[in-house]
């Protein structure tokens, strides 16, 4: 079995999640796509990271890739993960709503579908609560794809139904 997809998953959702305005700007409200870049490793993170002290007034998006099982020699089936949390002081937004929703609203219109990871298109799976810290609010999302279980073979041509992210 390769594990090249939780690389290749990982990559593709930091690019997708720091190219998309809207979800910058609710990050982060001085953030910029031009400055997005910085948001990485920072409080976006390919991981699932909890910060150790309170970090007032920031927004965290993490995430991660499971294999949940294999179906086969030929398929498995990664799960992303994706918390989506933020700190008390900034969960109101200022037009109304809250902050986590309308991030994980974002992302699900951003990656839900996408043919971007696995065979056909990603699924949405469930959205729970989360709260990883005292004055934390957050969201768990849990999305489905299903891959190819094989050895890679560098010289193989990509599947027709695989868009390649330029």
């Amino acid at each position: 079995m390769n594990l090249q997809e939780l690389f290749d998953y990982k990559n593709q959702l930091m690019k997708d999640l720091l190219t998309n305005e809207t979800i910058v700007k609710l990050i982060d409200e001085d953030a910029t796509l031009e400055t997005a870049k910085s948001l990485a490793y920072d409080v976006v993170f390919p991981a699932e990271y909890i910060p150790y002290t309170a970090e007032h007034g920031k927004v965290f998006i993490c995430f991660d890739v499971d294999i949940q099982k294999s179906l086969s020699k030929t398929f498995l089936l990664p799960t992303i993960k994706i918390w989506v949390f933020s700190h008390s002081s900034k969960l109101r937004l200022p037009e109304g709503g809250i902050r986590v929703d309308a991030l994980c609203s974002e992302i699900a219109k951003a990656i839900n579908g996408s043919r971007y990871y696995g065979l056909g298109q990603l699924e949405l799976e469930s959205v729970a609560r989360y709260a990883p810290l005292t004055d934390w609010v957050g969201k768990v999302m849990t999305f489905n794809a299903t891959d190819f279980s094989k050895v890679y073979n560098p010289k193989a041509s990509i599947p027709k139904n695989r868009r390649l992210g330029e």
